[in-house]
């Protein structure tokens, strides 16, 4: 897994995306994942920088435009998720292993 975007940053904001990205290559070294939560106080700047991509992704998807295809490519290839709303049925098996664990239902 590569923690470099393709090509060097020419501008501010491309050191920007370059600098979240690579935080967030950290994030799932750390966690296993890529889903950063809107409220990770540890670094609020790559949570925002996580919700805007999902957000940029909805808006420019159906555009094509090459500069963002080839951006959300590259979070796709380590594993971006661009959904991450769990499904009922899901909270539910998670529930029930919880019980299962626990012998009841009060999570905490």
């Amino acid at each position: 897994m590569s923690s470099k975007i393709r090509g060097k940053p020419k501008s501010k904001h491309e050191q920007y995306l370059q600098e979240r990205f690579e935080e967030l290559c950290a994030y799932k070294e750390a966690n296993g994942h890529c889903r950063v939560p809107s409220t990770y106080k540890e670094n609020k700047k790559l949570a925002n920088w996580v919700v805007n991509m999902r957000r940029y992704h909805k808006e420019h998807d159906k555009k094509q435009d090459p500069v963002w295809k080839e951006r959300f490519a590259q979070l796709e290839a380590i594993g971006f998720e661009w959904e991450v709303m769990s499904t009922w049925q899901e909270r539910l098996n998670d529930l029930r292993e919880y019980k299962e664990a626990n012998g009841h239902c009060r999570v905490p």
